[in-house]
């Protein structure tokens, strides 16, 4: 590629699909890793998804009851659920991200997953919002992502999720007439991942389909961020898994837990 003044730009990761997404979430604000899941993984969640959703709406009195609190056709803390679910932050290409923008301490502060009903539906997630909502403010560097794992194509019948572009370096959204011009589709196939700055103002495409359209939202955030749910402690769970699960960092019932919690971190570390 040609040009003329222009200052270089610092090397970036020596992987150059890592260093292209890390390119389009700073410059624009989101990106997608291709190919992130397997297929049979994908399968696997998309069935635990529909189950998840018909257990968790039973337990609160039925569809129309979520849909009384604007939580319809979304199932919350899914790893506590289904344990399938953790294979998206065992996704290589996830964790190569979050970690190079977030640091390797990032957080799970939540994981959902979303349901666009067919035949052109309302959902509560089609309005715009970011993902830290009521914000009016912006930082020099992202302190959360959004991680849609696409479990259902992404494309123009099904109601790919819409981005404004560049908005997470803007404090705030900006007129209709111009998120209505510059609403950028963000078209993928089941198996990516669509990872975005959590300021980027974004929103659920409408399903003109027959089927819905299923899709996981992970939000990771640096520690100083809370977690929507505490997650469990399970047995087999890696120190890397039980980090990001937020599982280290849960805050102590009394100063004696937390002096003992002390204690024992050091006491593994020392040689």
């Amino acid at each position: 590629m040609q040009s003329y003044g222009i200052t270089p730009t610092p090397g970036g990761p020596a992987d150059p699909a890592l260093a292209l997404a890390l390119e389009e979430l700073a410059r624009i604000g989101f990106t997608i890793l291709p190919d992130a899941l397997p297929p049979a993984s994908v399968a696997a969640m998309a069935a635990a998804l529909d189950r998840v959703l018909a257990d968790q709406s039973a337990r609160f009195g039925g569809e129309a009851a979520l849909a009384a609190i604007g939580d319809a056709g979304q199932a919350r803390a899914l790893p506590e659920e289904d344990d399938i679910f953790l294979d998206i932050l065992r996704a290589p290409a996830l964790t190569a991200v979050v970690e190079a923008v977030l640091g390797p301490a990032a957080l799970v502060m939540q994981q959902n997953g979303i349901v666009m009903p067919p035949g052109g539906a309302g959902h509560h997630q089609q309005a715009w919002h970011r993902d830290l909502p009521y914000q009016a403010w912006v930082s020099t560097k992202p302190i959360a992502l959004g991680a849609l794992a696409v479990l259902d194509d992404f494309d123009v019948t099904s109601g790919s999720t819409l981005f404004l572009p560049g908005s997470h370096r803007h404090e705030t959204f900006p007129s209709p007439a111009f998120a209505e011009r510059w609403a950028v589709p963000a078209h993928a196939p089941a198996g990516a991942i669509l990872v975005f700055d959590a300021m980027c103002f974004h929103r659920g495409g409408v399903n003109r389909g027959t089927r819905p359209r299923r899709a996981i939202n992970t939000l990771h955030g640096i520690p100083l961020l809370a977690q929507q749910v505490a997650f469990r402690d399970r047995p087999g769970l890696d120190p890397a898994l039980r980090r990001r699960l937020g599982l280290d960092y849960q805050p102590a019932a009394t100063a004696d837990e937390w002096r003992a919690r002390r204690a024992a971190r050091l006491a593994r570390s020392r040689p």
